[in-house]
């Protein structure tokens, strides 16, 4: 299984567990406490557990509300919600952690609407689909105004691309199975702040469907963000 590869590779690299941050998403094949419960004796305790959008998501979020309750989850978020439809959640979604969204150069996901309301609640948000944006087939990473930056400032497309969200205010995800772009991506967080005029070039990208980048009231788009406490979400 996943989880059992995922268990042995933390053995083989002698990363301690209290380390390593583990996050999953409950979809098929992970839907029942049973299932989780076979995850957990494998990998210990999940860290985060994120919820997908769905038309009816009330009776999973009260099932997960009593695994956290129970000490098997550590955290709960969401995944491509809406915030007021965080809201309607059993409690007011008061459990809600951390919410998930697409975000690239081309589409800038949540409105500054969503930054305002989930900055106010303390909801992390994160963005997935930074590098690749499925199934686009000019990947953000590779498109010429990104590696233009790129060129100018000594950084891989990718490297712009995560140290951009982070300077919005947002926390990023990634996935790779190769160490060698987990330490590509993790040099975005060296060097100096990418400048007003590189931030504003990257956000103008997407200017078609959204004059100016989203975070009004959450975090204002250009002003620099402390990137360095936001080290255990990348």
């Amino acid at each position: 299984s996943v989880a059992h590869a995922v268990s042995q590779a933390i053995r083989l690299s002698q990363v301690p567990r209290v380390e390593v941050f583990i996050s999953l998403i409950w979809e098929p094949p992970l839907d029942s406490a049973a299932k989780l419960q076979s995850i957990r004796e494998e990998l210990g305790v999940i860290d985060l557990m994120v919820l997908p959008r769905s038309p009816q998501p009330d009776r999973v979020w009260r099932h997960l509300e009593r695994l956290k309750a129970k000490g098997l989850l550590k955290a709960l978020g969401v995944k491509d919600f809406k915030a007021e439809e965080v809201e309607f959640l059993p409690h007011g979604g008061a459990a809600v952690e951390y919410a998930l969204c697409a975000f690239t150069p081309y589409r800038h996901g949540p409105s500054r609407s969503t930054w305002r309301r989930f900055g106010e609640r303390s909801i992390a948000l994160a963005a997935t689909g930074l590098l690749s944006d499925w199934p686009r087939p000019l990947r953000p990473r590779e498109d010429p105004h990104v590696l233009a930056v790129a060129r100018r400032v000594g950084k891989t497309g990718a490297q712009v691309l995560l140290r951009w969200a982070l300077q919005l205010g947002l926390a990023v995800t990634f996935h790779t199975e190769r160490a060698r772009h987990v330490a590509e991506n993790l040099g975005a967080l060296d060097g100096a702040d990418l400048s007003t005029t590189e931030l504003q070039l990257l956000s103008a990208l997407a200017t078609l469907a959204e004059p100016l980048p989203p975070g009004d009231g959450f975090a204002h788009p250009y002003e620099k963000m402390p990137i360095a406490p936001r080290l255990g979400e990348l």
